[in-house]
């Protein structure tokens, strides 16, 4: 990945950016902090929500252009 990231033209992408973008779309489906610390294999919901979750609410527009980004790039299930 590191080889690779900075011709993406995104230095400083990492696998922790991944995980917070899952936190982050699961939080936004209505998931538990709970249930989202289950997913991402954490023992302590407190770590997930302080580490990986935005808990702002508010617009919803980030991730709407975000999934447009990404479509086509991630598929779904």
């Amino acid at each position: 990945m590191r080889e690779v990231r900075e011709d993406l033209g995104y230095p400083k992408l990492s696998t922790h950016t991944f995980r917070k973008t899952t936190a982050n779309m699961l939080d936004r489906a209505g998931m538990s902090a709970t249930e989202i610390a289950a997913y991402l294999g954490h023992a302590n919901p407190s770590l997930t929500q302080d580490v990986y979750m935005n808990t702002l609410a508010g617009d919803t527009r980030a991730g709407s252009v975000m999934a447009e980004a990404l479509s086509g790039v991630i598929q779904s299930g």
